[in-house]
């Protein structure tokens, strides 16, 4: 009898395991309400572009309602900016919605329940129209292959030493080297970097810590800065070009 107790707990653990919650935002859907040509960064023209977001619940949706929350990052942080009561055509595994995006920027779009646990999130940049804009987006496939690292210690030459995946608060005061490199020049005269801690109860990086922005040659292949942390947890560090295509994310934890 305990093994067979055992048996069925290992079938809905595996079960259980094969459900996935993804939101997207996309172009277009197919007839069964699955993104199409989805991604996180979109140029919308100056008078606003319409996208669908789309939720998958990986598996039938039990709520009645559920409630897209849409927040804009203002003054260092994320601050309420929309949201919709979406009612439920059961049976479901998707939903999607249609919606005109007329502001630009960043923006953090999530989903609800009923029960007010948040199922998914998405960051999202919106970006207006213009020549510098298309430039960008053609640049995104542009950094293909870039590496970055983090490490002790930058020799003089550019050497790596010591490569990590944490860091210690204690040992290494919190300060570790993050270096991207590239078989081409990484073609920017400015790097912007955004710093996201993931949140205690949360299985999303949606807890913003800072920005630096740097200046670099467009003609360096690589190039590295010194960043110190103040808080242990684990983190995710996105690097953007000039044009806000991102050039590259990476992730580190950070220890007592």
């Amino acid at each position: 009898m305990k093994k067979y107790y055992l048996i069925l707990f290992v079938i809905l653990i595996s079960a259980a395991a094969g459900f996935g919650q993804s939101i997207y935002v996309a172009e277009s859907v197919t007839e069964s309400g699955e993104a199409i040509g989805a991604k996180n960064v979109w140029d919308i023209d100056p008078w606003g572009r319409s996208l669908y977001i789309v939720y998958d619940n990986g598996g039938p949706i039990n709520d009645d309602i559920l409630y897209l929350f849409i927040d804009k990052f203002i003054d260092g942080k994320f601050q309420p900016f929309d949201s919709k009561v979406i009612e439920i055509k059961k049976p479901a595994s998707r939903i999607k919605y249609d919606y005109k995006f007329k502001d630009t920027g960043k923006f953090k779009v999530y989903i609800v329940n009923e029960n007010e646990e948040t199922l998914s999130s998405l960051m999202l940049t919106l970006r207006t129209k213009t020549g510098e804009s298309n430039k960008a987006e053609k640049s995104d496939n542009y950094y293909d292959g870039i590496s970055m690292i983090f490490c002790e210690k930058v020799l003089v030459g550019g050497s790596p030493l010591g490569i990590v995946r944490s860091v210690s608060l204690s040992r290494n005061s919190g300060s570790v080297y993050i270096k991207i490199s590239h078989y081409a020049p990484l073609n920017t005269k400015t790097i912007l970097v955004d710093v996201w801690r993931k949140g205690s109860n949360s299985y999303d990086y949606d807890e913003y810590v800072e920005s630096k922005k740097y200046k670099i040659d467009p003609t360096w292949r690589d190039t590295f800065f010194k960043y110190k942390f103040y808080k242990p947890g684990k983190y995710k560090i996105i690097i953007y070009n000039e044009y806000d295509a991102i050039i590259k994310t990476g992730y580190i934890t950070v220890t007592n």
